[in-house]
């Protein structure tokens, strides 16, 4: 039995090579790309407007999607976890995360991670492989259809889910594009936002770009010592050269750079990680997130009070940092990153 390729793992300049192969006319690509990425099908057989011999060449070159969904998990509060199955049995999370105005997705990049982060259910679960960008654009598109069913449209789309995404770069990057294409999905490149523990060479690379977004720093510690205890990606590149690969990125004007920042019970919310924290990124645009730390089987950590987390976003406002704290979302179900695929056994 022939093995059919995901069609959305082929660039658009590959797809117009299989096009231009089959003797397709020029403008075949860009309706393809319309119904792959801005039309909510369920089949080939629903691009009425490819003559059905084309359709029938599709069936039998390509799978449509590469993932099937397998369980979600509802929140009272909206927020939706989905589990995904990949092609070749893996899993992989996405969420769905409401917000007033918002409606924003989680999106994975790899299975598992190599990172390690010892506050990380995923890291602790080890590294399976990198996704696809059409396993990517999929877990996208696959809820997209969901919640346009309920009347709805997705209007941020975040990198922070299982997975380093400057890790799989290569992968990632497309998959970004296809995102904010007007050929792709037409996100606007100011509701798409790459979460990074910190890869320096990677972050440096990815200024070259051009690819205008939201870039996020997962940094949770304000010494070396703490943040290499907490992330053993700080023993290579340490905090002074992630702080200046960021100031040697383009930032553009009005945005900012966002500073993850998970706060461990008794461990990173001092006042000294305060005054700490504001002379590192002093002179960069910055806005931090405070994240309590959400608990899973067999932590190492503690969740802070709500008291504690509020006296160190005051210390640091009073220092000058536009400071958040982020309201932990869906507590009542998996709510921790790679918790809905450990508890069914990923």
């Amino acid at each position: 039995m022939k093995t059919l390729r995901p069609i959305k793992d082929l660039s658009r300049g590959e797809l117009a090579q299989w096009l231009q192969e089959r003797g397709e006319p020029s403008y075949r690509l860009d309706q393809l790309e319309g119904w792959l990425y801005r039309h909510d099908v369920a089949s080939f057989h629903d691009m009425t407007n490819l003559p059905k011999t084309f359709r029938e060449v599709l069936l039998g070159e390509f799978c449509l999607f590469s993932l099937e969904e397998v369980a979600r998990e509802e929140a009272l509060d909206g927020t939706t976890k989905f589990l995904f199955s990949t092609l070749d049995g893996e899993r992989v999370e996405a969420v769905l995360i409401p917000d007033r105005d918002r409606l924003t997705l989680c999106v994975s990049t790899q299975v598992g991670c190599r990172m390690g982060c010892r506050f990380c259910l995923t890291g602790r679960q080890g590294f399976r492989r990198n996704l696809t960008r059409g396993e990517m654009l999929d877990q996208v598109l696959l809820v997209r259809r969901e919640v346009r069913d309920q009347g709805r449209e997705l209007t941020n789309v975040v990198f922070m889910g299982m997975g380093e995404p400057l890790d799989n770069y290569e992968e990632s990057l497309a998959a970004l594009r296809v995102l904010i294409s007007d050929k792709g999905l037409g996100f606007s490149h100011r509701k798409v936002t790459l979460s990074t523990v910190g890869l320096v060479p990677q972050v440096r690379r990815l200024a070259r770009e051009g690819l205008d977004l939201t870039l996020a720093l997962s940094l949770n510690a304000t010494d070396d010592e703490t943040r290499s205890l907490l992330m053993p990606i700080n023993r290579r590149y340490s905090l002074e050269e992630v702080v200046a690969a960021l100031r040697g990125y383009p930032l553009p004007p009005r945005k900012r750079f966002t500073l993850e920042y998970v706060v461990l019970e008794g461990v990173n919310h001092s006042p000294q990680d305060a005054r700490r924290l504001a002379r590192l990124v002093e002179g960069l645009r910055v806005k931090v997130n405070l994240i309590p730390f959400n608990p899973f089987p067999g932590a190492e950590f503690e969740r802070p009070s709500e008291r504690e987390v509020l006296e160190f976003q005051a210390q640091l406002r009073q220092l000058g940092l536009s400071t958040f704290i982020r309201q932990s979302r869906g507590q009542e179900i998996s709510a921790a990153c790679g918790l809905l695929r450990w508890r069914r056994g990923a």
